[in-house]
């Protein structure tokens, strides 16, 4: 049996799987667009050579590729995602493409703490629903890829990440005093911002009902507005969406080219990237970081983890100095992108359980 943690988020999907030595990763944006699979039989000479993925009698691109047609991309962002047929379907692709044989899979998956209820009965549901087994089909494949989720497990988002620091990467916990008093973990999502308190390195359920905000990720207070910047630059821009910035934000935090280019037209979004992400801390410093939790006073450690989270780190880090912690000092976390700690984490509790058991 094979243990994987997937966090499919509305924004990007991290999956991991543990392996004898370190973990087996994956990481692609949350998005989807319908496809013929049609070849012209020319090879790859002359013919785009892509994959897709075989699902519910329908074909998919998944990902970067779905800008190769433009055709009915499809995104699900919000609060009802959780267990619904797009969810599965990234939970799906993800073990197809880590285990491409198949199998039974020990499964982590997560849900933002404020819906965490809702969400964790929807997913269950959906889960008895199927029977606990899942088949997706990739191209090329003579026959689907069959995979029966023998156990599953659904934690808080932030959790995870948490765990990152407690457990090192054979599930051992880690001998420190960082997690020690009051500590706050504050995950920058797509779609939703979480900020839950930590104390002594436990969470507090009574708390989770109010530790997520809809809406205040990074769609709303980053990409929607630069794409509204975009459109102004000239006509060939007007036909750009949310994930055209996402992708040459990736491409510029990768390489450092913020270049978005459409037809004979080229624009540089860092200056609007920028402008925004510190706009974007500002709403967080004033609602979250002194509106809910007092300014940091009496708090530790302001744990940054998420897409968001090297985005808007220097400007809180200006404002809020040492009570940011500085993860790349941390041995156990180092390598390790603030997007996928939360994947991580998980896979190093499931191995904690298997060695406990």
């Amino acid at each position: 049996m094979e243990t994987i943690s997937v966090d499919a988020g509305n924004g990007m999907t991290n999956a991991v799987m543990a392996q004898k030595r370190g973990y087996k990763s994956i990481a692609f944006p949350s998005v989807r667009a319908s496809t013929s699979g049609d070849s012209l039989g020319l090879g790859e000479q002359f013919e785009m050579n892509y994959e897709y993925v075989e699902w519910g009698g329908h074909k998919y691109l998944v990902g970067d590729d779905v800008f190769i047609s433009r055709k009915a991309v499809e995104r699900h962002q919000g609060a009802f995602r959780y267990g619904d047929e797009f969810w599965l379907f990234l939970i799906a692709y993800s073990l197809g493409k880590l285990v491409p044989k198949g199998g039974e899979i020990d499964l982590t998956v997560f849900a933002p703490p404020g819906m965490y209820y809702d969400a964790k009965n929807a997913i269950e549901n959906r889960m008895k629903e199927i029977k606990h087994r899942v088949a997706i089909k990739f191209k090329g494949d003579k026959k689907p890829r069959i995979f029966t989720i023998e156990s599953l497990t659904i934690h808080p988002e932030g959790l995870g990440a948490l765990l990152v620091f407690a457990l090192d990467k054979n599930g051992e916990q880690i001998e420190s005093d960082l997690l020690d008093g009051d500590n706050v973990v504050l995950d920058s999502g797509m779609y939703t911002l979480d900020a839950l308190q930590i104390s002594n390195g436990q969470f507090n359920p009574e708390s989770l009902s109010s530790a997520t905000w809809e809406s205040g990720g990074i769609r709303a207070n980053i990409l929607e507005p630069v794409l509204r910047t975009v459109k102004k630059a000239g006509d060939d821009f007007e036909l750009m969406t949310v994930d055209d910035i996402d992708r040459v934000l990736r491409q510029g935090l990768e390489t450092g080219d913020y270049m978005l280019r459409s037809g004979a037209s080229q624009v540089d979004i860092k200056p609007a990237i920028d402008k925004y992400s510190e706009r974007f801390a500002q709403w967080i410093a004033n609602n979250i970081i002194d509106g809910v939790f007092n300014s940091l006073r009496g708090i530790k450690y302001l744990i940054l983890v998420g897409g968001g989270a090297v985005l808007i780190a220097k400007y809180l880090k200006q404002w809020y100095g040492e009570k940011l912690l500085d993860a790349s000092k941390h041995k156990q976390v180092k390598g390790i992108n603030e997007v996928d700690m939360n994947a991580v984490g998980g896979i190093r509790l499931a191995m904690m359980k298997m060695r406990t058991k």
